[in-house]
């Protein structure tokens, strides 16, 4: 049974939290007519009757003859006295008998009962409903998830133990929501969970094994799972994971694959068949402070280059561009030439120091990948990670900036920033890129909403807890080879519009109008065309491989449509 307090708070959401300004204006009129009545009433009585009362007396008075109470104690005697209070009476009837009333029911009992009603405690899909994704719980990573289903226009259902979630899911963001036990048998039946293309499950640990075994005892629908604690990742496997996400472990991995300048590795961000879109860092390669056509990237190896991406900003290089250390390249070619690349640019670096700023699971990610390479690295955390014996840390507050400055921020060549909390991160960021201006700064963001101000502060790259985790999970219902986009960057196809037909790229002007860059054309039955030259020309049935933010993908939208029409 829900309690008093939940049953007022989402008695007061939606559109009757919206109304609570019309009641406070309202309320604020009536008082005031109040206390005009009450000053009229004292003067009438003084100069018509000769009868002085106080002012709240005549509050009292107009209180009683407003509601029709009228208990008659106090009364007028005179023509113009009865004319007063007649019209006092009539103006209470309209405003609080007649309109407050109607007031109420129709900003806030109405609301209510519309929302109680719509709210369908028993959700069921139709009987023939199939290739959905089921998403089961709701986190910052699903919040994400649900936002690339939604672009991919993939029909999905959250399910969710958590009965205000699922009112304020349905009732303010229109999804379609299951409340109730997640491993019970009639809700999973009522999803059609047997028919479903793939279910996302990211509760905690044993909650996923649960939920695993239970699905798996009813249908083989695939399910992939994040797992909190990587060790845990082959009892999910056993419970009937077929993909098992160890999200804390492939965060600490990137965060310090970008840390260090041990090696020049490229990140694939996507692939479309033997096509690959990757990254890699300049300050590892002999191409730092080069331009575009001094490196001689695609004369040496094939790759094309098809952009610049410089603390959150991704722009399209010209020859001239100048390759700044602090700069991902981002290419676009096979596998084959990835690996030339990769040999030439060769190791640098051989003094690399790296600190590492807190010490929890993503610190310990990081710190294992470093341990391999190998890299030498220092932890600083206040407190001693117990669940970790593998790595000693200095305790003290990473916020100290004379902690720092005595541990060597000054000699380090990149910095990890790990904590749980983003304004700590956006501090320790800002205070390291202070004392250390040349350092490489890889942060991790907890929230997307974060990730400028960590750019902001002084970060050279950002890596969204969020964003990953939905990245992966989609490229994995898409059977896509890639692990995440990089933070900034979103990699998106679509059919070609029927008013480009015929035209090319440069006619197109689809840069021009979205921001969005055309990095690959496809055709059904042939390979991927990368990096086509701004005159070719665009056939019917091509698709658009393209490159740029969430809202430069938004703008395409909204310029050509979702499916090109």
């Amino acid at each position: 049974m829900k309690t008093f307090s939940a049953e007022l708070a989402y008695f007061l959401r939606g559109r009757a939290r919206q109304n609570l300004k019309l009641l406070w204006y309202y309320s604020f009129f009536l008082l005031l007519l109040v206390l005009v009545y009450a000053t009229l009433f004292r003067y009438l009585m003084l100069h018509l009757e000769g009868r002085e009362y106080s002012f709240i007396a005549g509050v009292y008075w107009a209180i009683t003859v407003m509601t029709t109470l009228g208990f008659g104690d106090i009364t007028f005697h005179t023509d113009l006295g009865y004319i007063f209070a007649a019209l006092v009476t009539i103006s209470g009837v309209v405003f609080l008998l007649i309109i407050l009333p109607f007031g109420l029911v129709s900003l806030f009992l109405a609301p209510w009962i519309e929302q109680r009603l719509r709210y369908r405690p028993g959700f069921a899909l139709p009987s023939d409903t199939a290739n959905h994704v089921l998403i089961f719980g709701v986190s910052p990573t699903t919040r994400a998830l649900i936002h690339n289903l939604e672009s991919l226009a993939i029909p999905f259902v959250v399910i969710t133990e958590d009965y205000q979630e699922s009112l304020r899911l349905e009732e303010e963001e229109g999804i379609n929501v299951a409340c109730g036990s997640v491993t019970d048998k009639k809700l999973l039946s009522r999803v059609r969970v047997a028919s479903a293309r793939y279910i996302y499950v990211n509760l905690s640990d044993t909650q996923n094994v649960n939920l695993c075994l239970t699905i798996r005892a009813t249908c083989q629908t695939p399910i992939a799972v994040i797992a909190n604690d990587p060790s845990h990742l082959d009892l999910m496997h056993l419970a009937g994971a077929n993909k098992v996400v160890a999200l804390t472990r492939i965060i600490g991995r990137y965060l310090g694959i970008r840390s260090t300048t041990q090696g020049a590795m490229a990140h694939i961000i996507d692939s479309f068949g033997q096509l690959k879109i990757a990254e890699i860092p300049v300050n590892c390669t002999p191409f730092a402070g080069q331009t575009l056509e001094q490196a001689e990237i695609r004369q040496q190896t094939g790759l094309a280059v098809i952009g610049i991406l410089e603390r959150g900003v991704y722009t399209i290089p010209s020859k001239d561009t100048v390759l700044s250390p602090s700069s991902l390249v981002v290419l676009a070619g096979t596998r084959e030439q990835l690996t030339r690349l990769e040999q030439l640019t060769g190791e640098q670096a051989e003094d690399d120091l790296i600190f590492i700023l807190g010490h929890g699971k993503i610190g310990c990610a990081a710190a294992n990948f470093l341990d391999h390479i190998p890299v030498p690295y220092l932890l600083i955390d206040q407190i001693e990670n117990q669940n970790c014996n593998k790595h000693i840390s200095v305790i003290g507050d990473a916020t100290d900036c004379e902690l720092l400055r005595k541990s060597g921020i000054e000699q380090a060549k990149g910095l990890i920033v790990t904590t749980n909390d983003d304004s700590t991160n956006v501090f320790l960021t800002l205070s390291s890129r202070h004392a250390n201006p040349d350092i490489r700064i890889v942060a991790r963001a907890n929230r997307e909403e974060n990730v400028a101000q960590l750019y902001a502060a002084g970060a050279d790259f950002v890596v969204s807890n969020a964003s990953v985790g939905a990245n992966i999970l989609t490229n994995i219902l898409e059977s896509k080879e890639s692990i995440f986009l990089t933070e900034g960057l979103t990699i998106f196809r679509r059919p070609l519009p029927a008013a480009l037909v015929g035209q090319t790229i440069e006619e197109s002007r689809i840069r021009l109008l979205t921001g969005c860059s055309v990095v690959a054309l496809e055709m059904e039955g042939l390979s991927p065309h990368p990096s086509p030259p701004p005159d070719t020309k665009l056939e019917s049935g091509m698709k658009l491989v393209m490159i740029g933010n969430t809202q430069q993908e938004e703008k395409f939208i909204l310029q050509f449509g979702r499916n090109g029409r």
